[in-house]
């Protein structure tokens, strides 16, 4: 049986999370391109395959059956309309899109592209629902991703863990920021935030949350922690642990191997293309995580605590 096909808009530091993912969902590469003719022509020298210069060019092509969109760069608005028209099936390792205020001119552009790999979809965190379940009430929770050259942005690693803020915890009283970036370079998007960044966010009932990403950090960790009156949940990529309150271990998932972000990557393109629906759970809110993110950026800047809430509020006046 043939291998589908996959098309990957990358730029050359992405080879080893490009090869891992295809390896793992069993796919071939039917080209790579990427923001300038000299990276396309770099990776798909080294992945021997076909050199695509033209995005829109390429999104015309009959002989794949997925898009993935792995670079950091922005695609144009063009662009992102073509694959929605087109019906394709499109993933994206960066949010799509970019900015809000795409959003508020145009809310169909949250189906652009399917936002992979979300921790929520990892073996892990969906080996742990009917323990989180059980776990009960969430009085703490800690979330820290982590990402090495070439897995995705500052950005991307956010929104992953806003989602899964969101999931857990609902709508956010505030957010209050900190980003480890000198301030005459601070970024004027999210597209742009590049380092490490903390948060400490605030719910209702006396709930309480705090978050640590960064995209410097070597490689690859994904680590979510609950604390309430029934002990620690701790949970990766692909397992988890149960800690009770008093001390003893409820329940345990240890780790059966390493996991890259290719192969969590591979894993959910296997799901898109079986389904187009990865998971059979709700897709992200895409509207909504921008707007946490943003007023994560925007804390960073005002070194004030920042609402979300307010922010959808002003921008859908527009």
């Amino acid at each position: 049986m043939a291998h589908r096909r996959v098309i990957a808009w990358a730029e050359p530091g992405q080879r080893q999370l490009i090869e891992d993912a295809v390896d793992r969902a069993e796919l071939d590469i039917a080209g790579v391109g990427g923001g300038t003719l000299a990276a396309a022509s770099e990776l798909a020298d080294a992945l021997g395959v076909d050199r695509l210069t033209d995005l829109r060019q390429a999104l015309h092509r009959d002989d794949f059956d997925l898009l993935w969109l792995v670079s950091p760069e922005p695609i144009g608005a063009d662009e992102r309309r073509l694959i929605r028209e087109l019906g394709m099936a499109a993933v994206s390792s960066e949010p799509r899109p970019m900015e809000i205020a795409d959003l508020v001119l145009d809310p169909a552009e949250a189906s652009t592209a399917m936002f992979v790999p979300l921790m929520r979809r990892s073996p892990g965190y969906r080996a742990a629902l009917d323990t989180i379940d059980e776990f009960g009430q969430r009085q703490m929770i800690q979330i820290t991703l982590g990402s090495g050259r070439g897995e995705g942005s500052l950005f991307a690693r956010l929104f992953d863990a806003m989602d899964l803020l969101e999931t857990l915890c609902g709508p956010a009283d505030g957010i209050d920021a900190a980003l480890a970036a000198a301030p005459a370079s601070f970024p004027e998007s999210l597209a742009d935030l590049r380092g490490h960044m903390t948060l400490n966010v605030r719910f209702a009932k006396g709930r309480c949350a705090s978050i640590a990403v960064s995209d410097r950090a070597g490689s690859w960790s994904r680590m979510l922690t609950i604390v309430g009156p029934a002990g620690r949940l701790r949970i990766d990529d692909v397992g988890h642990e149960w800690i009770g309150a008093d001390g003893e271990t409820v329940e345990a998932r240890p780790p059966t191997e390493p996991v890259t972000a290719g192969a969590l990557i591979g894993e959910q393109m296997i799901r898109v293309l079986e389904s187009r629906d990865p998971c059979g759970d709700r897709p992200p809110d895409t509207a909504r995580l921008l707007a946490w993110c943003e007023a994560a950026r925007l804390s960073c800047r005002t070194g004030q605590g920042e609402t979300p809430q307010k922010l959808l509020e002003m921008l859908s006046r527009f």
